[in-house]
């Protein structure tokens, strides 16, 4: 089961003449994978497949735009014969971007954070079995801003692939847990010179 949250907040400043004042937008996405499977005793496969794609973008034309894209994918497969198996993953994604934009010679903040976590444990007992996971993961988030003394410009990608494999026979058993996590975050700015 994938859970996907997507919330996204743009902020426009306009002056009484209608000219253009600043920017600020903020947006946060997040992503929670689960797959189970369990099995116990007698002659049983189970297999599950799960892919995911988020893309969220927004932008203030001129002044500022930030994205956010994953792509991922969970496969998780497990048989036994009057066996214990069990398979499970677990995969949390966090991405957050804000900016504040200021009008012309103003000063501009933006920052940024893409967080990830990704587990897998297999397990199996007494009769024989087997059990693989795999995790594909792509994640970008970036954002730039720009009023008339520059620009600012930031990025993350994370690509990664999680692979596992059990198998055994009867009067075994055997455990295999895996991880893998990301955090980043970029935080940059620049003002006027007085």
């Amino acid at each position: 089961m994938f859970k996907a949250i997507a919330s996204s907040m743009i902020v426009i400043g306009l002056v009484a003449s209608g000219a253009f004042a600043g920017a600020e937008q903020e947006q946060l996405t997040g992503i929670q994978g689960i797959n189970l499977i369990q099995l116990a005793q007698g002659e049983q496969v189970g297999e599950s497949l799960q892919n995911l794609v988020v893309d969220n973008q927004q932008s203030i034309v001129g002044a500022a735009g930030q994205g956010f894209f994953g792509s991922i994918g969970q496969a998780l497969g497990a048989m036994g014969e009057c066996g214990l198996v069990a398979a499970t993953q677990n995969l949390g994604v966090l991405g957050g971007q804000w900016q504040n934009i200021g009008d012309c010679i103003s000063p501009k903040f933006q920052g940024s954070s893409l967080d990830m976590t990704a587990m897998q444990e297999l397990g199996r007992a007494n009769g024989a079995g087997a059990a693989s996971a795999l995790h594909t993961i792509v994640l970008n988030g970036g954002q730039s801003g720009a009023n008339a003394i520059g620009t600012l410009d930031e990025a993350t990608t994370v690509m990664g692939m999680q692979t596992s494999d059990l198998s055994g026979q009867p009067g075994s058993a055997g455990s295999i847990m895996t991880g893998m996590t990301v955090v980043g975050e970029q935080i940059q700015g620049s003002g006027a010179m007085q």
